[in-house]
């Protein structure tokens, strides 16, 4: 994935020695190098194809130095630039829910931040949650539980007010499997899986059964082809609500899933003729399953 990279600079390194030396010292040119280690989002092209550009090859002891130094074969993720707010602690609350039939609170799974795993907290008996959480930044939630696939709430910017209703629908293993058989994907570990629910206005905080707006189509900017999706869930019955890839737009359910997405920052959008929604900012890190969850998804407004 890190193969094949060409060097922008190579152009610049021929020709006189005092025209060399000044073009080894025009830092401005770094500036157009997609650095793999500076934390930049990578380039359309490299976001659609699931790739990050490599340090430049070059040819020039001096660049060949800084190279070395500022970049590595093991260069960190985009998500180490992701870092918590530093101002006063506020309280962020909401509920755990197991997705599916089945159905019931997710007691006893843990709920960290995602930008400071170390600030954490366990789901109570009745699926509740609350954590403190430094002010001042934006923040994601992750939630985890043997048997239930990791994952990751929308990201919140945190105000003086802290955050409340921050829902989850955390599927099992197995249901997440299945899932990615109807929709024949093989899921990437180094990719994640996007998930949300378009609400109807009025519905309950927490999402429920056929409390979605049918009609509306989903996208996500930057955007990362047809072959990733939307693909929308389909709803048959109360008990049966599957992702279903010939559907164009959300039914009563509302949901809609985008599969094997690049690492990266996104917004999602929903939209219908004589409608208005919210949108949602997402954090895409690798192997995590992002749900922005009702009332935090996708909601009419």
């Amino acid at each position: 994935m890190r193969e094949g990279s060409t060097s922008p600079l190579a152009g610049e390194m021929q020709g006189p020695p005092d025209q060399v030396a000044t073009a080894q010292f025009d830092f401005s040119k770094f500036a157009q190098v997609p650095w793999p280690c500076s934390g930049r989002v990578p380039d359309g092209e490299a976001r659609r194809a699931g790739l990050v550009r490599t340090c430049p090859a070059m040819r020039w002891p001096l660049l060949a130095l800084v190279a070395l130094t500022a970049c590595r074969a093991d260069a960190e993720p985009e998500e180490t630039a992701w870092h918590l707010g530093t101002g006063p602690k506020v309280q962020v609350t909401g509920k755990a829910f197991v997705f599916g039939p089945s159905g019931g609170s997710l007691v006893g799974a843990t709920v960290s931040v995602a930008e400071a795993p170390e600030i954490k907290t366990t789901v109570g008996t009745d699926g509740t949650f609350a954590l403190s959480v430094p002010s001042g930044g934006e923040a994601s939630f992750v939630v985890s539980q043997p048997g239930f696939h990791d994952t990751q709430s929308a990201t919140f910017l945190l105000g003086a007010g802290g955050l409340d209703q921050v829902g989850f629908q955390v599927p099992t293993d197995g249901i997440f499997d299945f899932f990615s058989r109807l929709v024949k994907m093989e899921p990437d570990p180094e990719l994640c899986q996007i998930v949300s629910t378009v609400s109807r206005a009025g519905t309950a905080p927490y999402g429920g059964d056929a409390l979605g707006e049918p009609g509306v189509i989903v996208a996500l900017e930057p955007p990362i082809g047809p072959d990733h999706g939307p693909v929308y869930f389909n709803w048959i019955k109360p008990d049966v609500i599957l992702p279903d890839p010939t559907l164009k737009v959300t039914t009563i359910d509302g949901g809609v899933i985008f599969t094997n997405v690049p690492p990266g920052e996104y917004q999602m959008t929903a939209t219908k003729t004589g409608k208005r929604f919210t949108s949602v900012k997402l954090r895409c890190r690798k192997g995590l399953l992002v749900n922005a969850a009702p009332p935090r998804g996708l909601q009419e407004i």
